[in-house]
């Protein structure tokens, strides 16, 4: 249907990045199909954009890109009308700077004695310890806008002590893969709903049909959020509790092979 086209927004890590080699191949084939009938491939992740700017690149991707679980937005110059500068990325920001997120987390962590790790507490050699990451891409991780990840070493009880002080300080923690997330305003959900209304705006006698593929707990607001949302399995025992979302696929596989066999599966279905 030429009136009809597709958006795909995807989580990265254990999504369409394997979950320890970080790598995309098993996803060629669905990658290669989304070039060629030039569908969007819109990152929704919780990585910064440093890294998903180097992810873009390495693909040839040109599509917008949420990064640090849709606390910041990136839109490449004059991709929409109306949204335009003289640097290669228009980028929007949702709340704090990553300055005064550290800065309450210190604070609290000072107050009262939590022990939790973030990225900021750690060298570039941790990151990459604790990630799995070699260290140019550590750095890239550590390239920080509005959120910070982090290692929690305390207890459950503490947990829940730790995010009620956060939400008084109007921050919120979200779970990743691998680490949970502290930021102030923004949710992968979020950036869902502004781009595709800026996608809507843009070509308004186009029907746009909405793609979200994530596998975490943070992925859970763009899975809510979009037409067609896809859980991709994880066989690192983090699947997120997703029983209340309609017409949700669950992958049988993990990772890009997962991602790449759902994929095609709904380019065959809508083209």
């Amino acid at each position: 249907m030429n009136d009809t086209k597709l958006l795909v927004f995807t989580d990265l890590d254990g999504t369409l990045l394997d979950h320890d080699s970080y790598t995309t191949a098993p996803a060629g084939e669905a990658l290669a199909l989304l070039k060629e009938h030039r569908i969007p491939l819109i990152f929704n992740t919780s990585k910064t954009r440093a890294e998903a700017a180097h992810l873009r690149e390495q693909l040839g991707n040109s599509d917008p890109f949420a990064t640090e679980n849709g606390s910041c937005l990136s839109i490449p110059d004059h991709y929409f009308s109306g949204v335009g500068s003289n640097e290669t990325c228009h980028t929007t920001i949702f709340g704090s700077f990553y300055s005064q997120v550290r800065q309450a987390l210190c604070n609290i962590r000072s107050e009262y004695g939590f022990e939790f790790t973030g990225f900021g507490d750690m060298t570039v050699n941790e990151v990459s310890a604790c990630t799995g990451l070699d260290l140019e891409e550590s750095e890239r991780a550590k390239e920080r806008d509005c959120s910070e990840p982090l290692i929690w070493s305390d207890s459950d009880e503490n947990l829940e002590l730790f995010q009620r002080l956060l939400t008084a300080r109007n921050l919120h923690l979200t779970q990743g893969g691998r680490f949970h997330h502290v930021s102030s305003s923004g949710d992968k959900g979020l950036a869902v709903k502004w781009l595709t209304d800026h996608f809507r705006g843009e070509f308004p006698d186009t029907q746009f049909i909405t793609i979200g593929l994530g596998d975490g707990a943070n992925d859970l607001p763009m899975l809510e959020a979009v037409d067609y949302p896809v859980l991709i399995s994880s066989d690192h025992g983090h699947a997120p509790k997703c029983g209340h979302i309609k017409n949700l696929k669950i992958t049988d596989a993990p990772g890009p092979v997962g991602w790449n066999i759902e994929i095609i599966k709904l380019i065959k279905a809508f083209l």
